[in-house]
């Protein structure tokens, strides 16, 4: 690259930039490579993590809760988990939160607000408007639809 610049020939403007294109397709192809092990804890702090939730979704949960579990920080899990799940951390335990509470009612629950604090919301107003927003409709014609 110096002796290129050095010489100043006629088109080495070009020469310079294909070098740094080539330099930069290696960088890239070493960049990609992701090992079958590095795949493996991947997939094995996802599954402990989507297991905690799945166990612990009445409960309050936090970030630095689910990074812990991981050994991320908390920035490096959000991003981890939204790259292999497709939502956010706490989308996703508000949905099982949401799949739960329709569960319930589906088994015959019938006081939303007991429901609501069993699957961990602890505002019955944000619960309703959740519920509404996922299921088209409140949890009460979730409940008189079930029952017809």
């Amino acid at each position: 690259i110096t002796s290129l610049y050095d010489e100043n020939v006629d088109g080495y403007e070009l020469a310079l930039k294909a070098l740094l294109l080539q330099a930069i397709f290696l960088l890239l192809q070493y960049s990609k490579k992701i090992t079958k092990k590095e795949k493996e804890q991947h997939s094995e702090k996802l599954k402990s993590v989507l297991d905690y939730i799945g166990e612990h979704y009445a409960e309050p949960i936090s970030i630095a809760e689910l990074a812990e579990l991981c050994y991320f920080s908390e920035y490096h899990f959000m991003r981890f988990f939204k790259k292999y799940m497709g939502e956010s951390a706490m989308e996703y335990v508000r949905n099982v939160r949401l799949a739960k509470a329709a569960e319930l009612f589906e088994q015959g629950a019938q006081s939303s607000l007991e429901v609501s604090l069993s699957c961990g919301f602890n505002n019955l107003s944000y619960f309703h408007r959740e519920f509404k927003e996922k299921y088209g409709m409140t949890p009460g014609t979730f409940q008189r639809k079930i029952n017809v």
